[in-house]
């Protein structure tokens, strides 16, 4: 082998090994960006927990909060922060049940921004699935204002009005008995 090819294979090798250190890189510095946020996440979550513990003015304790997400806790904190400027409003705990209840319309609206972040290829399907919500909803108003101030990024597609959606409806039609089901299957064996 001449000292051209030589020196072109071995060239070609270290191209590919440097390309896997930058992949490294990359992929240690998402690693630990992720991990920051989780850090960063719950700390929030402590600091929002307490400031309510601080400022409550009804009985509470840490235990009730520790499932609440920090969106969840910023809104309970600024319901007491309106309770105590506002000497009308009765100083009520908030609805436990709340929480747990899926609100659909927000559901949907989440949905569809995610929809909108793939389209406008921020990342994959599965890759936005696990963003936190207000990761979401930050990234959607960057698309939104981005779409404003440049006309040739994907527009966003037009969905019908959630009332015109239909939903399944349940029908009162009995099912076969366990009898009939057998009988049936033993129609079908012998076929």
């Amino acid at each position: 082998m001449d000292d051209r090819k030589y020196q072109g294979i071995l060239s070609h090798e270290l191209s590919k090994v440097r390309k896997l250190e930058d992949f490294a890189k990359d992929l240690s510095k998402s690693m630990y960006e992720k991990l920051i946020t989780a850090e960063l996440d719950k700390e929030l979550r402590d600091d929002y927990i307490e400031h309510i513990i601080a400022h409550k003015p009804y009985k509470v304790t840490r235990a009730q909060f520790k499932d609440s997400a920090s969106d969840a806790l910023r809104e309970e904190i600024e319901r007491i922060t309106k309770m105590l400027n506002d000497p009308l409003m009765k100083p009520t705990p908030p609805d436990w049940k709340k929480d747990k209840q899926v609100n659909l319309d927000k559901v949907l609206k989440l949905k569809r921004m995610r929809a909108k972040l793939v389209a406008a290829s921020y990342g994959t399907t599965r890759s936005i699935a696990r963003w936190s919500e207000s990761k979401i909803v930050e990234t959607y108003k960057r698309l939104e204002q981005l779409r404003a101030k440049d006309p040739t990024v994907r527009q966003k597609p037009v969905y019908p009005p959630t009332a015109d959606i239909p939903q399944q409806t349940h029908t009162s039609k009995k099912l076969p008995s366990a009898s009939a089901l057998s009988a049936t299957a033993l129609r079908q064996v012998k076929r």
